[in-house]
């Protein structure tokens, strides 16, 4: 009866008591106090510009979604939430997800896992529980989805893209190619592109991120293929500013998900495997860094922090082992501070 016991008696007396009957204190936490901590430790990271406010508006319907399976159980505690239970939560979310009017399918309980097994990481890491009840799903892939392109498979895609694309052609549908190749913008990025942000005179690209609010400036490398690709799409069109930039040849905004086709179906005819948008985000990043040598200046082009892209887009691929390499090799290292009298 301890439960019913340790609210009525001042927590003094009820741990003097537990003692000198030998009882083990058992912690029970209601998952509210456990959302609220959660929900004010992100919103802490947000402010603090750890986190995007849009995974925390993710977590939250996470959140959302997973109180009500709790609710429908009639479950309050922590401490009855076991591997059962996401069994049981996982057939509840299944159920759901997969109604002809789900507007998400698979991804969103992969995601849900994803996020619960973070929520009760949380629990575990200020003793709320002794064990995360989650596991989290594994990768749908053995790699991760910004993996950077090799040096070959890049010189692959421009060599095709350039001779693909009929010059005399008034719809170049290779430009979502150039795009990504030479901004690394998200999915949802490259798609909201309007004009306005893109000053053909002064070879820039200034856009606000959709994921973190964070506004970038973008060179428009005057020996690439981006400049004259997007002259020659601004010349067909004529646009207003507030027109998007990629289009398909109806002249229709691309979504994300027709982003993903197309980029999928240039991929599948330049011969290049696993293609998708966030591929050219690792990839710009490790060219960048590469032709810049400069992981700061790296992060503001990408509107990242220096953690999350050294975590996520800069993987210590061969061909950033090969530029340390070469700066090494010409590199001049101590024998340049040996001193006169030593020599």
């Amino acid at each position: 009866m301890w439960r019913e016991l340790r609210p009525v008696i001042p927590s003094g007396t009820f741990l003097r008591f537990s003692r000198y009957a030998g009882v083990e204190q058992k912690m029970v936490s209601p998952w509210s106090e456990l959302r609220r901590l959660f929900v004010a430790h992100k919103e802490l990271q947000v402010k603090l510009n750890e986190l995007a406010s849009q995974t925390l508006k993710n977590y939250f319907r996470t959140l959302d979604v997973f109180e009500a399976f709790l609710t429908e159980k009639q479950l309050t505690v922590l401490q009855d939430i076991n591997g059962g239970t996401l069994d049981d939560f996982k057939r509840w979310r299944t159920d759901q997800v997969t109604r002809p009017d789900a507007r998400c399918g698979r991804p969103s309980l992969d995601f849900d896992l994803r996020h619960l097994h973070c929520v009760f990481g949380f629990a575990c890491a200020k003793e709320l529980i002794d064990k995360n009840p989650v596991v989290a799903p594994p990768q749908r892939c053995d790699y991760h989805i910004s993996r950077p392109f090799t040096a070959d498979e890049v010189e692959q895609w421009e060599d095709y893209a350039r001779r693909d694309h009929v010059q005399d052609s008034s719809y170049n549908e290779w430009l979502p190619f150039w795009l990504l190749r030479w901004t690394g913008f998200r999915d949802r990025d490259a798609v909201d592109l309007c004009w306005r942000e893109v000053f053909l005179d002064d070879k820039r690209i200034v856009h606000k991120c959709h994921k973190n609010h964070k506004e970038v400036t973008l060179p428009i490398l005057e020996e690439e293929n981006l400049l004259p690709v997007l002259l020659a799409e601004h010349n067909r069109r004529h646009p207003l500013p507030d027109e998007r930039v990629l289009v398909d040849p109806g002249g229709n905004v691309l979504t994300v998900l027709k982003l993903y086709k197309v980029m999928r179906e240039l991929g599948k005819r330049a011969g290049v495997v696993n293609v998708n948008p966030y591929r050219f985000r690792g990839t710009y990043a490790v060219e960048m860094l590469i032709r810049s040598n400069n992981v700061y200046y790296v992060a503001n082009l990408l509107g990242d922090t220096i953690a999350v892209v050294e975590r996520h887009y800069m993987p210590y691929v061969r061909e950033l082992r090969e530029h340390t390499r070469v700066m090494l090799e010409k590199g001049v290292g101590l024998r340049q501070f040996v001193s006169r009298k030593s020599q």
